[in-house]
């Protein structure tokens, strides 16, 4: 991947290719960033700017053989690690290579859930074993095919078991010349410290909304430039987020949202239990979806009730909702609200019944907004 392809974050990328140029290469790196920021699209970028035969001074030269080598991920001297789910006779990566280049090629900000849906396992934990720490071993003793450098990227190293993990450190303490390790991760705390200890932390922060609204209006035509903002608002720097948002339409979201807590204040359990039937229709990614809608409303609602309306991103029917529902936060219920609508997000990422699941949701909002 080109870095002109990367969204967003031009210091960063000036940064990176600084390093590379002026022969700063640390041999292992931490791409640390939240979902949706490009931490894996920045890493395959830094990757390919490193193996490029004839890189420039802003980016890879995109012709020569390694950069079309790199255009499919088939780069010989690009070794990838990624979880998996562990059947009887795989617990290596290699089966699923292609997979995964189809499925990165198709979406570089790829995060856990698409990868497990792409997988077609969603009942199966994802995985990296000591027998794909031991891969990395053996691939990493191999020569280098083109004679530069070895990378070795790790796709979410925080999902390694501490056998893995502690062989991994082995292989950091005592790394191979010209071998560079790339970690992308979203959850630095799951990490070893020893582990962190010896990477060269790389923070790839969340995009900023113009940068995300015109990537939004470049993938979707049809939006005008204030739907797009507001999206891009909404998302907080996640681009998964904002496109998931284009895709399913925020204008059924908030209805949804809005209806089902005038049910529950209302406490109106029949056409509670309706709710809960089109939320378990909605599918897993539709469902996490209107959880963290409701949440972005609910943070409006809380900044209106502290008397904070300059800091209120609302407009239209959102803007009228957050103040009247904003008149029914108090001490009691206002953290709570927002904890119960967080657990149910986990929940529904650890394959909850989702109809049990939000009938639940909705006889503890009955009780809360009535606190």
């Amino acid at each position: 991947m080109l870095f002109s392809k990367v969204i967003g974050h031009a210091t960063l990328k000036a940064k990176l290719i600084g390093n590379i140029r002026d022969g700063r290469v640390a041999h292992a790196q931490l791409f640390l960033g939240p979902r949706g920021s490009g931490n894996l699209p920045m890493a395959l970028a830094y990757a390919q700017y490193l193996l490029c035969e004839q890189r420039n001074e802003a980016d890879s030269c995109g012709t020569c053989p390694a950069c079309l080598q790199m255009a499919k991920l088939e780069h010989p001297d690009l070794h990838l690690a990624f979880p998996i789910f562990f059947q009887k006779d795989v617990k290596v990566c290699d089966p699923h290579v292609a997979k995964w280049r189809q499925t990165v090629l198709a979406e570089p900000y790829l995060d856990v859930d698409m990868w497990r849906d792409r997988l077609e396992s969603e009942n199966k934990q994802l995985r990296m074993g000591v027998d794909i720490a031991q891969e990395i071993q053996r691939k990493l003793s191999l020569r280098a095919f083109r004679g530069g450098w070895k990378v070795m990227l790790i796709w979410l190293p925080e999902l390694m078991d501490a056998q893995a993990l502690n062989k991994l450190l082995k292989v950091l303490e005592e790394p191979e010349p010209r071998t560079v390790f790339l970690l992308v991760s979203t959850d630095a705390d799951q990490l070893l410290a020893t582990i962190l200890s010896r990477c060269q932390l790389v923070k790839v922060p969340a995009l900023r909304p113009g940068e995300l609204a015109s990537t939004l209006r470049a993938r979707f035509p049809e939006l005008d430039e204030g739907a797009a903002m507001a999206m891009a608002l909404r998302s907080e720097g996640d681009l998964l987020d904002a496109i998931g948002m284009a895709n399913k339409g925020e204008e059924e979201l908030f209805v949804f949202f809005r209806d089902w807590l005038r049910t529950c204040y209302g406490r109106q359990v029949v056409d509670a239990t309706e709710f809960a039937e089109g939320f378990q229709k909605m599918g897993r990614e539709k469902q996490k979806s209107l959880i963290r809608y409701g949440l972005y409303l609910i943070r409006q609602c809380v900044l209106q009730w502290q008397q904070v309306p300059e800091l209120v991103r609302a407009g239209g029917q959102e803007q009228e909702f957050v103040k009247k529902f904003s008149a029914l936060l108090n001490d009691r219920n206002a953290d709570t609200i927002r904890r119960e609508l967080e657990t149910a997000h986990g929940h529904v990422e650890r394959n909850a019944n989702p109809k049990v699941l939000f009938q639940d949701l909705s006889y503890r909002m009955m009780v809360l907004l009535r606190a």
